[in-house]
């Protein structure tokens, strides 16, 4: 199956070749995208012996054909190198005596496919990018060095004004930790994947219902049914905006899921201010039965659950509560910032698992420069251990990156 899809995502990336020869007269939105990014984890956990020092950078170099208004194709590879040894557990257990940074060395083609477009209709096919809404359930995971893809089909259509329908085939998940890791088991998953999402935009805000159908014929306990409705929005108010996403959602087992539950989502969220300053509050609830827990495994992690990510979701659901501030700066170059607290418990209700501070700031240095610095403090109570990770980002991107 591997080396099928292997073959398939070579004849995409040769037949964009091929067409770009043929063609006599690409448009300028042909352009190609270069991204240099060099990140420094300093980490400490007291259920590892020593602090960690991970030195990784990632290379991502991609090219956009376009031909006339319809079609287009898009290359992309990827390869991350460690430097300077590796005083951190990338993730395979092999430097155990470390915290865990989960970016191994890794280079393979993350994204290749072809494109159609036409009169509110989009279709893909190939290697590619999948996010929806904000990236809980499906998502590149761009925080990681290698980025998260999947193999498939791709179709959107908007058949009336404010109205969008999308349907994605999925027949493979390639996962963060590259086609170099040791596992074959966690390079890539194979799948049998239907994603139905639509959205609607209404007076006020946007309302989205969505059903993922997933099956994972490599890892079974990650075959899920989940389906959902979410109502995003804003409004002015007062000097600045009000904005908010509530959205409520329930999981299934599915196909050959060895497991059986039925478990509640629901995410509540509100924000207020400006571009200079807001403030946000809210809640994210995934349930757990004792034996299972909600399952994420194709999303993001960190954006949800604390940077640090101490902990995967305990068998009794979990439920976070957050409160923080963010905004941008305007020195001689714009600064974004923003400070979030959050608050952990079993969904199930019992003692506090602990409590997380995240802190970051980003400049945006000028002529595709920016530099980053991110702190993350996880204190424990009754769940895992202290944890603490400090990262120093510098970036260099050329062109615009093609989600």
């Amino acid at each position: 199956m591997v080396g099928k899809t292997s073959r398939a995502m070579a004849g995409v990336v040769a037949g964009a070749m091929a067409l770009s020869v043929c063609a006599s007269d690409v448009d300028s939105e042909s352009a190609p995208f270069l991204e240099l990014r060099y990140r420094y984890s300093n980490l400490a956990t007291d259920a590892r012996p020593m602090a960690g020092h991970a030195n990784t950078v990632r290379l991502q170099f991609g090219y956009l054909w376009a031909f006339g208004d319809r079609w287009k194709a898009y290359a992309e590879g990827t390869q991350v190198t460690s430097l300077f040894g590796r005083q951190y557990d990338d993730g395979s257990g092999r430097h155990s005596r470390y915290p865990v940074e989960a970016d191994p060395k890794a280079s393979g083609v993350t994204s290749a496919w072809l494109g159609y477009t036409q009169d509110g209709f989009e279709l893909r096919v190939g290697r590619q990018y999948v996010r929806l809404d904000d990236g809980r359930f499906f998502s590149n995971n761009g925080w990681r060095q290698y980025p998260q893809s999947f193999d498939g089909v791709s179709v959107t259509w908007r058949p009336w004004q404010g109205g969008e329908l999308r349907y994605d085939w999925l027949g493979q998940v390639n996962r963060t930790v590259g086609d170099d890791f040791f596992d074959r088991n966690q390079r890539r998953w194979v799948l049998n994947a239907h994603l139905l999402h639509f959205d609607q935009a209404l007076a006020v805000g946007t309302l989205t219902t969505y059903g993922y159908f997933v099956r994972n014929d490599t890892l079974a306990s990650n075959s899920v049914r989940t389906m959902g409705v979410r109502w995003k929005g804003s409004t002015p108010l007062g000097s600045g905006a009000l904005g908010w996403t509530t959205e409520l959602a329930r999981q299934y087992n599915y196909e050959n899921n060895p497991a059986r539950f039925d478990l509640p989502y629901h995410l509540l969220e509100m924000t207020y201010g400006s571009k200079q300053v807001a403030i946000k509050a809210g809640e994210e609830r995934l349930g757990g039965d004792g034996t299972t827990a909600f399952n994420v495994a194709y999303g993001a992690a960190r954006a949800f659950n604390g940077w640090v990510v101490a902990f995967r979701i305990p068998r009794r659901g979990l439920q976070e509560r957050y409160v923080g501030l963010f905004g941008t700066t305007s020195w001689a170059r714009a600064v974004d910032w923003q400070v979030t607290y959050r608050h952990f418990m079993s969904a199930q209700g019992g003692p506090v698992l602990g409590n997380e501070l995240d802190a970051g700031v980003r400049v945006d240095v000028g002529m595709g420069f920016s530099l980053e610095a991110q702190y993350g403090d996880y204190r424990a109570s009754a769940h895992e251990v202290d944890e603490r990770k400090v990262w120093l980002i510098a970036q260099y991107r050329w062109g615009k990156p093609v989600l």
